[in-house]
């Protein structure tokens, strides 16, 4: 019989293996595209590295930013240093990548935890999560009601039904704020499912809901925009590198639109390049013809959002414990 340090050992090799075989099937994927044009990307990397550097810079913040926020939300069951919060982060990226709707990555986190209940951590992740998906959602909202000044065809059709717009402003306010007041009042679930007879007996889990104040929730969410304004930025960046030449304002709003459509679209975190890069050329494609740039630009920020730190996380892959003494 398997011992437990063999078994872990094992599941380790098994992680990273699962990764690194995902990781390669997409590149090689993406490399068959008629539309890829890998030696232009690889040139005006070249040409422009200091751009690079800097958007490589921002990767880090961006997932700094994320560990900050996962510190701060799990210290309620167990103080957790920065640097084992970014390796927590890290390693959660690279389970996620072979995972649907990357759900590896609240396993990843966890078990870094060395005291801490770990399916109290799955929650307190979760909330993480609805944090930056409610920023989503609302940043996605803005650009949906913005989107008609882009596209002639939808100022035709509100023109022609002007009762439309108003009705989908009122309702996207009403959802986002509701949305927002609920996640605000976290406790309040917490509340409701003391109440089912069947949940009673995981009261330790219930109350994960109510462990944080209004305050504290909306600390999340700060942390949240801000992540979300530093790969917002990123991408606008991409767009310029590779002569999409879209304005500021305009690009926001494509971006804030694609970044909600894919959050609702069921995926495995390695196979979303395929999903946002047909996303972007919808939508992108709406104000510019070069489907190349577009593709490029979709595909340069998987690799540096998820390809480089799902590979650092393969490091760190190795310092997880299964198993507790």
């Amino acid at each position: 019989m398997l011992s437990k340090k063999t078994i872990s050992f094992l599941l380790k090799i098994g992680i990273v293996a699962l990764a690194l075989f995902f990781l390669y099937q997409q590149i090689t994927n993406r490399s068959s595209d008629e539309q890829f044009d890998i030696d232009y990307i690889l040139l005006q990397l070249q040409d422009n590295y200091l751009i690079v550097i800097l958007l490589v810079l921002m990767m880090f913040l961006n997932w700094f930013l994320e560990a900050l926020k996962w510190r701060f939300l799990i210290l309620k069951i167990e103080r957790v240093s920065i640097r084992r919060s970014i390796r927590a982060i890290f390693s959660g990226i690279t389970v996620s990548a072979f995972t649907p709707n990357r759900v590896g990555e609240y396993g990843g986190r966890v078990f870094c935890l060395e005291k801490g209940d770990r399916f109290q951590g799955v929650l307190i992740t979760v909330i993480g999560s609805m944090a930056q998906l409610v920023i989503t959602i609302v940043s996605g909202s803005i650009g949906i009601l913005l989107l008609p000044n882009l596209m002639l065809e939808f100022r035709v059709v509100l023109s022609e039904f002007f009762f439309l717009y108003p009705i989908i402003l009122f309702l996207l306010i009403l959802l986002n704020t509701l949305l927002v007041t609920l996640f605000l009042n976290a406790s309040f679930f917490s509340a409701l499912l003391s109440k089912v007879n069947l949940l009673r007996k995981y009261q330790k889990y219930n109350q994960v809901f109510s462990f944080y104040s209004s305050s504290e929730l909306l600390e999340v969410l700060f942390y949240s925009v801000a992540r979300y304004i530093v790969f917002t930025t990123q991408f606008f960046i991409l767009l310029q590198l590779f002569e999409v030449d879209i304005g500021y304002v305009n690009s926001m709003i494509l971006i804030m639109t694609m970044l909600l459509v894919v959050s609702v679209i069921p995926t495995i975190a390695i196979t979303e390049i395929g999903v946002r890069g047909s996303v972007a050329i919808f939508l992108f494609g709406l104000l510019s013809s070069n489907i190349v740039g577009i593709l490029s630009a979709t595909f340069v920020m998987w690799v540096i959002n998820l390809l480089l730190p799902a590979l650092l996380g393969t490091l760190f892959i190795f310092t997880l414990n299964f198993f507790r003494k």
